[in-house]
């Protein structure tokens, strides 16, 4: 039983990573992709960069100003 419970363990500590990156605001669309796709293969460490890297409130939108007259 505890071979079990250690898998289970395991398992989840390599799935955590990539739900926390899934329900992040941080990222999206393509950008969300590659850091799914570096998470499968690098999991704590390229979780502890889209943390350091990417920031907090996400990418604002590029306004543009009318010029007037």
């Amino acid at each position: 039983m505890n071979e079990v419970a250690f898998l289970i363990l395991l398992l989840s500590a390599y799935i955590l990573p990539v739900v926390i990156v899934l329900n992040s605001k941080r990222t999206q669309g393509h950008e969300k992709n590659g850091w799914l796709i570096g998470i499968i293969f690098f999991s704590w460490l390229a979780l502890i960069m889209y943390f350091a890297i990417v920031p907090k409130h996400g990418h604002k939108k590029k306004t543009t100003k009318k010029k007037k007259g």
